[in-house]
């Protein structure tokens, strides 16, 4: 079989919204982590992916016309790794960016051995191929807060709010002049075609969709996933993804009461969500990645409080 060949690649949003794919070189997932850059008269990041990604991610800024020297913020929506692992190596090469994260991150990202320590033990290979964290100085990072603005110039101003549940310490950011609301993983992740949960141990249901409520208020236009790309009908996505999660929750929630394992839990979550007719499809290299993430949002509603 011909192997496929993967590069980072560059996807126009809008006139100052841009989607980068890193390409990291793991098999299965390459499209599947990428970096938004907002180009105002200052320039940000929203996540910038484990440190496999950097070198991907500083081909794409180069294929964007960026330097690193310009990049005034790295944004992080979250720790997990998939979202943050690099950003110790990025700050390294983006010597004028902040690093703005909730405070609740900012110890780890001072000090990650807990947070490496955690990632293998959840993730096992996946964060090994990854790669670990390298801390960020203390003195470059801000401390996000519930409304915080970051003005970019030319009209850019990014609103952070705050939208627990997939983590304690999840933030989202809304471009209000173009109507954009990055969410991390705050709406599910949208890769090869289908809507998967993101509900990973330590899920905080209730929270989870007060932060849809949250987003929902602000009525975006474009919906940007961390995994993968932003899209048009916001809206009906976020209502998409609350709907998924009751489904979800529920079957979990009545397996667990009748003693079945998580695997039989996915078997009774497929026989009901047919989206998930897609795993069928799938490469190998895909497949193990998915259900591998599958595997860890069942467990998360297995236990959701």
């Amino acid at each position: 079989m011909e192997s496929k060949s993967y590069y980072p690649k560059v996807y126009n949003i809008n006139p100052t919204l841009k989607y980068l794919s890193s390409a990291p070189p793991i098999p299965g997932y390459q499209d599947f982590i990428g970096t938004y850059l907002l180009n105002g008269d200052t320039k940000a990041l929203f996540d910038v992916g484990p440190k496999a990604s950097i070198p991907g991610l500083l081909s794409a800024l180069s294929q964007a016309g960026v330097s690193p020297a310009e990049i005034g913020y790295i944004i992080l929506s979250h720790i997990h790794i998939d979202h943050a692992g690099g950003v110790g190596m990025a700050v390294r090469e983006m010597k004028n960016a902040r690093v703005v994260v909730h405070e609740r991150g900012r110890p780890h990202l001072v000090d990650p051995t807990v947070l490496w320590k955690s990632s293998v033990e959840v993730l096992g290979q996946a964060a090994l191929n990854y790669g670990s964290y390298d801390p960020v100085p203390d003195n470059r990072i801000v401390s996000a807060e519930e409304g915080m603005h970051i003005d970019l110039g030319q009209g850019i101003v990014l609103e952070i709010y705050l939208t627990p549940g997939h983590a304690a310490h999840h933030l989202s950011v809304f471009d209000r002049k173009d109507s954009v609301l990055l969410a991390g993983d705050s709406a599910g992740v949208y890769t090869n075609g289908f809507l998967r949960l993101t509900t990973p141990p330590q899920f905080r249901i209730g929270d989870y969709m007060k932060s849809l409520d949250k987003m929902l208020a602000l009525h975006p236009v474009k919906l940007g996933y961390a995994h993968f790309g932003c899209y048009d009908d916001a809206v009906k996505r976020l209502d998409d993804i609350r709907k998924k999660v009751y489904l979800w929750y529920e079957i979990a929630q009545s397996a667990i009461k009748e003693g079945k394992t998580d695997e039989e839990i996915i078997r009774l979550i497929r026989a009901k969500d047919k989206t998930l007719d897609i795993f069928d499809k799938l490469d190998r290299d895909t497949y193990g990645r998915e259900y591998l993430l599958l595997l860890n949002s069942v467990r998360g509603l297995m236990t959701a409080k």
